[in-house]
């Protein structure tokens, strides 16, 4: 059991990296977006650096869900890859269909993949409405006396 418990610390800990590093790195560009020579921001230059903020999170979740995968891989809990990724998949974004099951005693990696996933998404959540108010501000400042796009 205290091997199961402190695999589960790595893994959560792994999870909690993976998405700060992906938090700084990202965050880091964001203040790097300024228009050049202070032109307006328009809308659709607003609305591609909302697409590309969205796909950089999914592909934090993504590596999140690949590491939890290897993890059921690696310990044999699914006979291939393709479907302990598939049950990561499920468990971290807490759909779980329970079409697929690990054997009993890796059980509670699901349970605790499903909180993380939890967490994870609502640090992503947390972020993208962050973004959204800074364009929002950014818009209206260049924008003066024009409606916000909301």
């Amino acid at each position: 059991m205290l091997k199961l418990l402190l695999l589960l610390f790595l893994l959560v800990t792994a999870c909690v990296a993976i998405h700060g590093l992906g938090m700084i790195i990202g965050l880091r560009w964001l203040g790097r977006t300024r228009p050049a020579h202070h032109h307006h921001f328009s809308l659709p230059a607003m609305f591609w650096l909302l697409v590309r903020v969205v796909y950089g999170l999914l592909l934090l979740h993504l590596l999140q869900i690949l590491v939890w995968a290897a993890c059921y891989h690696w310990n044999a809990c699914f006979q291939d890859f393709t479907t302990a990724f598939y049950y990561s998949a499920t468990s971290y974004s807490t759909v779980g269909y329970g079409d697929v099951v690990p054997p009993e005693k890796w059980r509670v990696l699901g349970a605790i993949e499903a909180v993380t996933g939890i967490l994870m998404f609502g640090w992503s959540t947390g972020v993208l409405f962050a973004v959204v108010n800074h364009l929002t501000r950014r818009f209206k400042e260049s924008h003066p006396g024009e409606p916000s796009p909301r």
